[in-house]
């Protein structure tokens, strides 16, 4: 009889060894699958972070910086009333209608001046390198109901034919000034077509604007570039 107890309390003995070790290894697995867990969603947000920010941090590394700083309210303004200026013997000339002028913004950012000039009923394009820019842009421009004038593309600005458009706008850098200068003077000279460019912030090095709106950081230069003036220059 004690022999039958012994053995039954030592088979006791050691099924709940048994179930203390399989209780370890199922928590060492819990730990486990915890530590890969973290680990795989440490790096999801890693390449997550690292995929949205860096076309932010890209032109950094690029020859000539344009990093991304949103149009202020007045800065607006003046771009709206300079696309709206006319000199005295322009205003006897029959005047083009908004929707009938193609104008781009260099480096549109967040769309906010493309969105401005559609409504006012420019045909309005932007180019952006920045991609979530560009799909934030297009999605501000179908929001605010100017998706068939507002129109963005993701593009270098200095690959796009400046000849094509009637007012070129640019939020520009003063290093970047003098490439736009020879830019414009290029494609205009090639087909022979004349174009307004408004430049904010800062303005052109070698050319003299015919006006200028508002003042300090908020200023914006107007220029008319005609090529048979200009390339004589």
């Amino acid at each position: 009889m004690s022999i039958v107890l012994i053995m039954k309390t030592k088979t006791k003995c050691e099924q709940n060894s048994m179930d203390a070790d399989i209780r370890n290894l199922s928590r060492e697995k819990n730990h486990k699958l915890a530590a890969w867990l973290g680990i795989g969603v440490f790096g999801g947000l890693a390449t997550a972070l690292v995929t949205i920010s860096w076309p932010f941090v890209m032109p950094a590394f690029r020859k000539v910086v344009l990093p991304y700083v949103p149009a202020t309210v007045e800065q607006i303004e003046n771009v709206l009333k300079a696309l709206q200026y006319r000199r005295p013997f322009e205003q006897q000339q029959k005047q083009q209608c908004n929707s009938d002028t193609k104008l781009i913004d260099l480096g549109s950012g967040d769309g906010r001046i493309v969105i401005a000039c559609a409504q006012q009923g420019f045909l309005s394009y932007g180019v952006e390198l920045n991609p979530w820019l560009v799909v934030y842009s297009k999605f501000c421009a179908y929001r605010q109901n100017v998706h068939k004038l507002a129109k963005f593309q993701r593009k270098n600005l200095f690959k796009v034919d400046l000849a094509d458009y009637d007012k070129i706008i640019l939020f520009g850098v003063q290093s970047m000034m003098p490439l736009i200068e020879q830019k414009i003077r290029d494609d205009c000279n090639r087909k022979q077509r004349s174009t307004t460019l408004i430049a904010c912030r800062f303005p052109l090095p070698n050319w003299h604007p015919y006006m200028t709106f508002g003042s300090g950081v908020d200023q914006v230069w107007l220029y008319k570039y005609y090529p048979s003036y200009h390339s004589k220059k």
